[in-house]
């Protein structure tokens, strides 16, 4: 139980780091990024709402029909499919579209606005996300939950030196 407790207090050290350091960017843990998707630019493939997890990657990592997130204007995270990657003057660029989209998007996006790569989604958890990182949500599903493992944890240590003493 300590050690879960442990893990817990660390995610959250972790992601009130990467708040500070990056606000309104989403938190990264081991170089994967959750996601919420919030328009239908990707359907079918994905639905407003779902989350979607990116990996950092390299820029040549990349290939023809993946699936990257990467800055576009006003720092706007856009998680859309590659449909071309151009080599020009030892720079990388890639041409994306969103799957629902009739063409393509009117700017090249430059190796170095990527974020990263989408390795799995997890359908409508974006929702869930969106509210724990509202005031409500954190204290709903973080300490609330904290408190009560840390007051049982207090009981049960009173009722074994209580047993102790009788």
């Amino acid at each position: 139980m300590q050690l879960i407790f442990c893990v817990i207090i660390l995610l959250l050290v972790i992601t009130a780091y990467q708040s500070i350091k990056h606000p309104g960017w989403p938190v990264s843990f081991l170089g994967y990024m959750p996601l919420t998707v919030l328009s239908n630019s990707m359907n079918p493939t994905f639905e407003t709402g779902d989350l979607v997890i990116s990996k950092q990657v390299n820029p040549a990592d990349i290939k023809k029909g993946d699936v990257i997130t990467f800055k576009g204007d006003h720092e706007r995270l856009i998680t859309h499919r590659v449909i071309k990657i151009n080599h020009e003057q030892g720079a990388i660029s890639f041409v994306t579209k969103g799957d629902n989209n009739n063409v393509k998007d009117q700017k090249s996006v430059p190796g170095e606005h990527l974020v990263g790569k989408q390795t799995f989604q997890i359908p409508n958890a974006g929702y869930v996300v969106n509210f724990a990182r509202r005031p409500i949500g954190v204290i709903l599903l973080i300490f609330l939950p904290l408190a009560g493992y840390v007051l049982l944890e207090l009981y049960e240590r009173f009722k074994m030196k209580r047993e102790e003493l009788t």
